[in-house]
């Protein structure tokens, strides 16, 4: 099924009798508008009405182009809940050819101008598979409560059996690594001091082994790596181990691997040393484990950063009713579509740019044509 049939399905929670514009239609619209540039309701609604002429190739617009004040009060009726789920649906089709597999980073992000006297900005967790670079989906955090309880009704939405989920400490929880473990795949967590027992037992466990062993040489349990750019220079080693018979907190985390990092970094003549923990329900050899916490960061610079530098998100200012929640998922949506189309090798915003000045090139970025 098509993005835009998808889009069409999506239930309206106007009166039909009352309704002079289709919502499918008017979601579609603004999708087209945002790959082109559009940041705000102004811009999307003069897209619009700049290409009233091709949209009628696809759309009935029997009530004509919507108003800004029209566009903005229909996202902020829309049920993000459906819209969330249609949005899942659709990363399903698109991955039917490309079985997902490798890293699937949960991080959370705040999208900043969403905040007035009257409400908090909103914040929302968001799974980006990192082999791929696409976004799977993502869940807004109630207000008054954290990523803790968002996550698990995340990765419900998900299918991620066979992958190995990442995620910073605020995903350690026993809850949350079960669920994980009972979709079919594997985690790989940050430990830290809000796990007192789980933090004490690892650090203690990677301190008697330096201890003991004052020099390491490469193999399963240990790996290191060097990096030097942009006048920055990094050094990473990283220490794992699968045998947790004596570890008594194993069973309890569904446990096959701990690992410890450490890092030094040197720039600008200073240096930093930081060392973290890590537990995972997968058999990872050192280099496997320093390899995911790596690819885990992809979600902060391949959505996040790409969310706010490509498509200005923390400057846009929208805050009716869910009308900022359902933008966030509409330029995942747009995000996904640019990935997906690779015939042109610039960043996003270049492709944005080529949307909005080759009609041809952004019918093929939205599947209408090949």
């Amino acid at each position: 099924m098509t993005l835009l049939e998808r889009m069409m399905q999506l239930d309206d929670p106007r009166q039909s009798a009352k309704c002079s514009h289709d919502l499918g239609e008017v979601i579609f619209m603004t999708t087209c508008a945002i790959l082109c540039g559009a940041d705000d309701w102004e811009a999307i609604t003069l897209f619009a009405e700049t290409r009233k002429a091709w949209f009628k190739q696809y759309l009935k617009l029997s009530g004509g182009i919507p108003s800004h004040d029209t566009f903005n009060r229909l996202f902020s009726l829309l049920d993000p809940v459906c819209y969330r789920e249609m949005f899942c649906s659709w990363v399903q089709d698109v991955l039917v050819d490309t079985p997902l597999s490798g890293v699937v980073a949960i991080d959370g992000k705040t999208v900043r101008a969403s905040r007035s006297k009257h409400q908090q900005a909103i914040h929302m967790v968001n799974a980006w598979a990192s082999d791929i670079g696409v976004s799977l989906g993502q869940y807004k955090v109630d207000n008054k409560s954290n990523e803790i309880k968002a996550i698990p009704k995340l990765l419900e939405q998900l299918t991620i059996k066979g992958c190995l989920v990442t995620m910073d400490a605020m995903g350690c929880q026993k809850k949350i690594v079960s669920t994980i473990v009972k979709q079919e795949s594997d985690y790989l967590v940050t430990v830290k001091s809000n796990q007192k027992t789980l933090h004490k037992t690892v650090s203690e466990h990677f301190d008697c082994y330096w201890v003991n062993t004052p020099e390491d040489t490469e193999n399963d349990g240990f790996f290191e790596q060097h990096d030097q750019k942009h006048g920055r220079e990094e050094h990473r080693r990283c220490w794992a181990t699968t045998d947790l018979e004596s570890l008594s907190i194993a069973a309890d985390w569904h446990a096959k691997t701990i690992a410890a990092i450490q890092s030094d970094r040197q720039s600008n003549g200073k240096g930093r040393t930081h060392i973290r923990y890590f537990i995972s329900s997968k058999i990872m050899t050192a280099e496997d484990v320093l390899k995911a916490t790596r690819q885990h960061w992809y979600v902060e610079n391949q959505l996040h950063w790409v969310l706010d530098v490509s498509f200005g998100e923390d400057q846009c200012r929208a805050r009716n009713g869910y009308a900022a929640e359902n933008l966030a998922t509409t330029r995942q949506i747009a995000l996904n579509l640019l990935k997906q189309e690779t015939s042109i090798k610039v960043g996003i915003k270049n492709k944005r740019k080529a949307c909005g000045w080759d009609e041809k090139y952004l019918f093929k970025v939205m599947g209408l044509i090949k």
